[in-house]
């Protein structure tokens, strides 16, 4: 409990943190990243367009400089970056971000290509046509006002949007916690949802998407989901919309043809595309394209040039996986509701609280209109009964010696109120001539026609909602659109990654600290960082499967293709894997070439000896590929390495579990009968390879050299007798004869030999 002591106030850290970022949290959800779900608005956006029509920027003013659109919005209602504020507004000029642009731009306003918009001091801006609708019902008391930052001017709360803004436009942001995510509709279409909504109160998700097909991009492209999955995106309020450039071919000179993309996904970078294309292209991981090029104009057109008889199809199918030509936007319908509480909503709960939105402003706006119209129906009775007794009121007039006398006899005579009698002086005396009386008693007749209308409508909640129908369609006549986005359920392609590879011979380079790269030749001296060295030198061809075998037991295979190429250092092995805190690669193989035989099945154990075996226990035992996996402790075991032949994800394969504060030192493949051990002590164990367990899963296996005093720092499959070179601690090479040494069994200490750094 906080307790004061000397007019400081003492609390728990934890607890006073824990109010403090719940309050920051609630202010960013609130004031600047989620949506409200009546007008579908974030403040910022709110605050421009309420700043530019109190300037009177509506779609048929002279454009404003950009500059005094900000500073206006700044000074009076959003007090934060200029730059923020600026590009908020770029946004909603932008016809490739809105289905339908709020803001109407005159100048640069960026690109696709990712072209940022030119300074506010060059462009200007005024409201678009449809932003009218947000905002022309806000000076008629439908939605509320508060004060504004410093409390000097009035903000609304909402504007009394004319259709729904979050649904038509869409929008995303990401709070504390939280995020939202809505893709653009089409106007039509949600209006049509909407009116289906109010003859219906009880319309379920999967109706409305008779009327409302799915996303409209701005940028069109095909929509590739299945109409269960957008079912389910609507009903839940979160997935993702699968989207696809649309293309044509075009046939060119010489039998060959021509991609050409029309479309790219919503928010989707063109120059980014392009440069992807063109680096797969140097990569000759897309060798059917010749040539790319960006023909684009008011209108996209990425051309891609083909060899001759090459398959459209096939080159489209490995473009739209590798590329952002095909590309997910997620959806996530959280918005603020009218509490003020975000929540994650269906198709239909949002329509259905932009309804009741519209049901509140509509009877506001009749309240209002209705209050006018007896005003004003008030004073024009005066004027009726003034006419009719005219000589008087004139007499009362000049016979008054001041203002307030006349005023004062006036409402005695002809029992006016304080309204009427002001109207009455006011009035000018023409006025009450013939034609102009004939003027007043038949504006009295339309407006007392239309104060019945507006009380029979209010006085009837049918008529309410066929009004609110009849201004819905209205809107749709003015401003709505055939569809941008194709409708079509995904038939994808399938494709044989290796028929986009050039196939040549590489070498692939990976060093001690895990740089890695390949190159079509390797010179006598090798680059590497400063404290760097080699380990692994690996001959391959680009469509082979590569090796990497780490510290903590696990496994990662890639294409040759797919490691960058360069005559730098390469990329750290990070960067293509998923490797944990701490963990290095320690070996490297081609599994193609050591698959194919370039390293053979250990041999028999007794060397140029035969031995006699039954029928059934003749002929040694072949698995595919046997390799042995060592720890730095001298744990280790076999395992079958062509269950490895294959490509993994980026987060590998587990082939060995790492006992705690040990790690793998090394993986290689049993060609010959024994394996020979080479500690950081100097020390030689020799083994059979016959008494190393073999396992089928990832398991620690067992003690293969007894390393009491450092670690394990090289083995190798040898003969019984042969001859080993080394290079030691100096870098001197030396030969260590294993007929001195003998065959051990598994676990043994070893005999010294040298302390060797590498196999020469």
């Amino acid at each position: 409990m906080p307790t004061k002591h000397d007019s400081i106030l003492t609390a728990a850290l934890h607890s006073e943190v824990e109010s403090r970022f719940l309050t920051y949290a609630l202010s960013t959800i609130v004031s600047r990243s989620l949506p409200d779900v009546r007008d579908g608005l974030k403040p910022v956006h709110r605050r421009i367009l309420f700043a530019m029509w109190e300037m009177g920027l509506g779609p048929a003013a002279r454009f404003r400089k950009s500059a005094a659109v900000v500073g206006e919005v700044l000074g009076k209602f959003h007090p934060h970056g200029d730059q923020a504020a600026y590009d908020a507004m770029v946004r909603m000029a932008q016809d490739f971000s809105l289905r339908y642009p709020l803001v109407e731009g005159s100048g640069n306003f960026g690109s696709l290509d990712g072209d940022p918009a030119a300074a506010m001091r060059y462009t200007e801006a005024r409201l678009s046509k449809i932003a009218e609708e947000l905002l022309v019902e806000i000076d008629k008391e439908t939605v509320g006002f508060r004060p504004n930052y410093d409390n000097s001017l009035k903000e609304p709360v909402v504007l009394p949007a004319r259709f729904p803004q979050l649904l038509v436009n869409g929008t995303s942001g990401i709070a504390v916690g939280m995020s939202c995510s809505f893709p653009p509709h089409n106007l039509g279409e949600v209006i049509d949802g909407l009116t289906a909504v109010i003859d219906n109160s009880n319309i379920e998700v999967k109706d409305l998407l008779k009327y409302i097909k799915g996303p409209d991009f701005p940028t069109s492209g095909q929509i590739l989901n299945s109409k269960k999955e957008l079912k389910e995106i609507y009903q839940s309020g979160s997935g993702a919309v699968r989207i696809r450039g649309e293309y044509s071919v075009e046939d060119l000179l010489r039998g060959k043809q021509a991609i050409v993309f029309t479309s790219i996904p919503y928010q989707v970078n063109k120059a980014k595309v392009l440069e992807r294309i063109i680096g797969l292209m140097e990569d000759k991981k897309l060798p059917q394209v010749t040539a790319v090029r960006d023909e684009s104009t008011d209108v996209i057109r990425l051309v891609l040039e083909l060899k001759a008889e090459t398959s459209v199809e096939l080159v489209t199918a490995y473009l739209f996986k590798h590329t952002d030509l095909e590309s997910n936007f997620p959806v996530n319908f959280t918005a603020l509701k009218p509490n003020m509480e975000p929540e994650r909503l269906s198709l239909k709960e949002m329509m259905q609280y932009f309804l009741d939105f519209r049901f509140e402003v509509v009877t506001k706006r009749l309240n209002y209109d209705l209050r006018l119209l007896k005003a004003r129906l008030h004073i024009l009775k005066a004027f009726v009964m003034l006419y009719d007794d005219l000589d008087t009121a004139i007499k009362i007039i000049r016979r008054a010696k001041s203002r307030e006398e006349a005023a004062e006899k006036l409402r005695k005579h002809f029992k006016f109120d304080d309204e009427q009698t002001r109207a009455i002086l006011e009035m000018q005396l023409y006025k009450l001539v013939g034609l102009e009386i004939d003027k007043l008693l038949k504006e009295k007749a339309e407006k007392t026609k239309q104060k019945k209308d507006i009380e029979a409508i209010l006085g009837s909640q049918k008529k309410i909602w066929g009004l609110i129908k009849t201004e819905l369609l209205d809107v749709k006549e003015k401003y709505g659109d055939k569809r941008k986005s194709v409708m079509k359920a995904a038939d994808d392609v399938e494709f044989s990654q290796e028929d986009f590879i050039v196939h040549e011979d590489i070498t692939i380079i990976l060093s001690q600290m895990g740089w890695i790269r390949r190159a079509k030749t390797v010179g006598e001296n090798l680059r590497f960082k400063d404290g760097d060295g080699l380990l692994a030198l690996i001959q391959a061809n680009t469509k082979d499967n590569i090796a990497i075998f780490s510290s903590a037991g696990k496994a990662y295979v890639v294409k040759a293709y797919d490691l960058p190429a360069g005559s730098g250092f390469g990329e750290p092995v990070q960067h293509l894997f998923k490797f944990g805190d701490g963990e290095k690669p320690v070996s490297a193989m081609n599994l193609t070439r050591v698959s194919a035989g370039d390293a053979a099945v250990a041999p028999a154990e007794n060397e140029g000896k035969k031995k006699k075996t039954k029928a059934k226990e003749e002929g040694p035992e072949k698995p595919a590929i046997t390799a042995l996996s060592v720890s730095a402790k001298g744990v280790g075991f076999k395992f079958d390495l062509s269950t490895f032949n294959s490509v993994t994800t980026r987060a590998g394969k587990k082939f060995a579990g790492v006992k705690a504060g040990d790690s793998i030192m090394g993986v290689g493949v049993i060609d010959q009968p024994n394996v020979l051990f080479l500690t950081t002590e100097g020390k030689a164990v020799i083994i059979p390879a016959k008494q190393i367990p073999a396992l089928t899963g990832a398991g620690k296996g067992v003690k293969l050299a007894n390393v009491k005093i450092g670690e394990v720092a090289l083995f190798r499959a040898v003969r019984k007798n042969e001859q080993v070179k080394v290079v030691d601690e100096k870098g001197k090479e030396k030969v260590i004869d294993l007929k001195e040494y003998g065959i051990m069994k598994r676990g043994a200490v070893g005999l010294k030999a040298v302390k060797a750094v590498r196999f020469a």
